[in-house]
């Protein structure tokens, strides 16, 4: 539980929530600059690199604590993580990973293909590869520097090196074509990406040709503990909202929190927001451990971004047409939390997942 914490961990949290309380009004730039002054921007980034590298556990406090605050832009705070460059050298680290972190780059990623049928694929050309194919939901690919695109080295395998791979593209290389970004329900923006006959120097595949998959789904992963924990984050915001909602004088005498039906809801509310935060820090126990633990991560995904949409949707209940109205904070969060139901991959596509990684790879525990 959220309780039975190390006392650095637990230290560490109220700093932390003390320096938000404080300074979560800012502009999003100045927050950032104070962030770094403090230490906070970089604490997920590695040691070696300036950072403080953060314990998964440490990771998955800030998230909750930055949510429960209502700051909805996480990045301002602690900053972009390494994500897939965590351990490039050379030109990659010089060109890619220093920039990224010291905010001076940004990055995305494509993963989804936009046909099954038409997987994206690089064929060589004497020590360079050469990109083809399209990548759909590539998030924020219209305002990045570069893309990590997940593609098939040689995929006629008429080479020895081939395989799945992970290869960053900057995003104004000749032959690459972006749609018209969309819009999703949270506000967040997506872009498609062409790729035709677009040329990369074989230096920028991140590690390995052939690994490319384990390194993608290592991203998807961290994405979905970051989820799970913004997710718990915002039940407890809610919770807040709703709280000092109901306290409030209203117009047929008393306070709505004096009416048996609202008390019934609430505590659900609050029952339901106990469980997520449960699951939440046994995972992050077992990530602080060094347990694989792709199914409690995905088993958090699920049911921390459910639970905490339902609570979010009493919350909307029980607060009524007001919180409906743009400008609420109730609004901004319960569009944030339906989204998040699908991003980083559906909750019935998890649940499959889930299974098969018991039935087919007898992993994860109860």
């Amino acid at each position: 539980m959220p309780d039975n914490l190390s006392p650095s961990i637990l230290k560490f949290r109220e700093e932390f929530s003390d320096f938000l309380m404080n300074n979560r009004q800012l502009p999003e730039e100045e927050l950032r600059k104070l962030s770094l002054r403090e230490g906070y921007y970089r604490m997920s980034q590695p040691v070696g690199l300036g950072g403080q590298g953060a314990s998964p556990m440490q990771m998955v406090v800030a998230r909750e604590t930055i949510a429960k605050l209502g700051v909805l832009s996480p990045t301002s705070v602690i900053g972009p993580e390494p994500g897939l460059l965590s351990e490039v050298e050379g030109s990659l680290k010089a060109d890619y990973l220093i920039p990224l972190l010291e905010g001076e780059k940004k990055a995305s990623f494509a993963f989804t293909e936009s046909k099954s049928d038409s997987p994206t694929v690089a064929d060589w050309d004497g020590d360079d590869l050469v990109v083809s194919g399209r990548k759909s939901y590539v998030s924020g690919g219209h305002l990045s520097d570069f893309m990590s695109v997940v593609l098939t080295v040689d995929s006629k395998k008429t080479t020895d090196k081939n395989g799945p791979a992970v290869v960053i593209v900057d995003s104004d290389s000749t032959g690459i074509e972006m749609g018209e970004p969309f819009y999703s329900l949270d506000g967040s923006s997506h872009v498609e990406v062409e790729f035709k006959s677009v040329k990369v120097d074989a230096k920028n595949v991140i590690g390995e040709i052939g690994q490319g998959i384990p390194r993608a789904l290592g991203n998807i992963m961290q994405e979905r503990i970051e989820q799970a924990a913004t997710s718990v984050g915002l039940a407890l915001y809610a919770l807040d909202v709703v709280t000092s909602h109901l306290k409030k004088p209203h117009r047929s005498g008393g306070t709505l929190s004096d009416l048996e039906g609202v008390r019934l809801r609430y505590s659900d509310m609050r029952i339901n927001s106990f469980a997520a935060r449960s699951v939440l820090y046994r995972v992050g126990r077992l990530l602080d451990s060094g347990n694989e633990a792709i199914n409690e991560v995905t088993t958090a995904k699920i049911f921390c971004t459910e639970t905490a949409s339902s609570v979010v949707d009493t919350a909307v209940q029980l607060v009524g047409g007001q919180a409906l109205i743009k400008g609420h904070p109730l609004e901004e969060i319960y569009r944030k939390m339906r989204s998040m139901r699908i991003a980083g991959g559906a909750s019935d596509v998890l649940r499959l997942n889930l299974s098969k990684g018991v039935f087919e790879f007898d992993s994860g525990t109860v």
